[in-house]
């Protein structure tokens, strides 16, 4: 197998791996990408843990009232255009914020199915980027 070595100054360099890092976040967060419910839900828990356990806590049984539990709860048991929509927008007079503007889509997607698909919320409900991207359009 051949190896190619090129010496470059660190500027060039620096410039490559900024190249190379936004070629693969843009490839991860194409929101035409069709991801798999295990791709989704793998993901959806990093975004989860960063963004959302420590109001809703790891286990999903949040702590009410100010959080309430995402397990058995009836928006992430109900029609998932509507948690979507809580996710993207968040809840008018609750602590619940919007996402919209800090996640991707894929991330929005990602979460949504992790929280659908997480503890005893077994829906095998697949969301994808595409669906996001569609409601933010509304």
């Amino acid at each position: 197998m051949p190896i190619v070595v090129d010496v470059v100054s660190e500027a060039k360099y620096t410039e490559w791996v900024a190249a190379q890092q936004k070629e693969m976040a843009s490839a991860a967060d194409d929101p035409n990408k069709v991801f798999t419910l295990d791709e989704l839900v793998k993901r959806g828990e990093k975004v989860y843990m960063t963004n959302c356990a420590g109001c809703h806590q790891p286990t999903g049984k949040g702590l009410p009232p100010a959080f309430p539990a995402l397990d058995g709860s009836a928006i992430v048991k109900g029609p998932k255009e509507k948690h979507l929509a809580t996710v993207l927008n968040g809840r008018s007079g609750t602590a619940m914020a919007a996402f919209g503007a800090q996640l991707s889509d894929a991330d929005i997607a990602s979460v949504v199915a992790y929280e659908r698909n997480a503890w005893s919320n077994k829906l095998n409900d697949v969301i994808q980027p595409a669906e996001v991207k569609a409601l933010r359009g509304k």
